[in-house]
């Protein structure tokens, strides 16, 4: 398993008397996966409504879910293929339901300026490059842990800027999609030194 970010590793910690009473319930790493997809079309569907703190609320437990299920392979000696492609398609799909429901919410109650929308893709499209970099370089034997904003600190930003309202939520997206944007450039280094190195 590769090494955590500090946010990841905290949730970890936190959520092990959780997953020991799953394990213990007989309950499937896939069919958690499963579940949080749907939780999280589930809340991307309730931030598209307008109820911001709500979805914020249902979209930090969804994204609980991703780390219960790779926990739960880990601690039954479970971890597949399957459930890491799973797993992996499943968060891509989950991340742009919620982007998705943002630019609805702009289309009913504009927040930031006209052309938000165009950030909120900006940030989307950050967010999906930054894990495919990932992918991508270790699919050619290169490491690729270094970045600022990986997957649990880009559920982090979007939650504290659903908490904290409209007034906050456009400056949270721009932050995001800088964010994501740095995260891919370096990456895009770290691989391109390491592979010349190799060559």
């Amino acid at each position: 398993m590769s090494e955590k970010s500090p946010v990841e590793r905290m949730v970890r910690g936190g959520v092990a008397p959780l997953v020991a009473a799953l394990d213990a319930l007989g309950v499937s790493p896939n069919a958690l996966t499963v579940a949080g997809l749907l939780l999280n079309f589930g809340a991307a569907y309730v931030v598209a409504t307008g109820r911001l703190t709500t979805g914020a609320i249902a979209f930090l437990v969804a994204s609980g879910f991703d780390v219960l299920d790779g926990s739960l392979a880990r601690r039954r000696g479970e971890s597949s293929r399957l459930g890491a492609f799973l797993d992996s398609t499943f968060d891509r799909l989950s991340e742009t339901a919620l982007f998705v429901a943002l630019i609805l919410v702009h289309a009913r109650t504009p927040f930031g300026p006209d052309w938000m929308p165009a950030v909120i893709l900006v940030a989307l499209a950050g967010s999906l490059t930054t894990s495919y970099a990932r992918a991508r370089s270790e699919s050619l034997g290169q490491e690729c842990k270094v970045g600022w904003v990986e997957r649990p600190e880009r559920v982090v930003i979007l939650v504290l800027g659903l908490l904290l309202g409209r007034e906050i939520l456009g400056f949270t997206i721009f932050a995001l999609a800088g964010l994501s944007w740095f995260t891919v450039i370096q990456r895009i280094v770290h691989v391109a030194r390491n592979i010349e190195s190799d060559d």
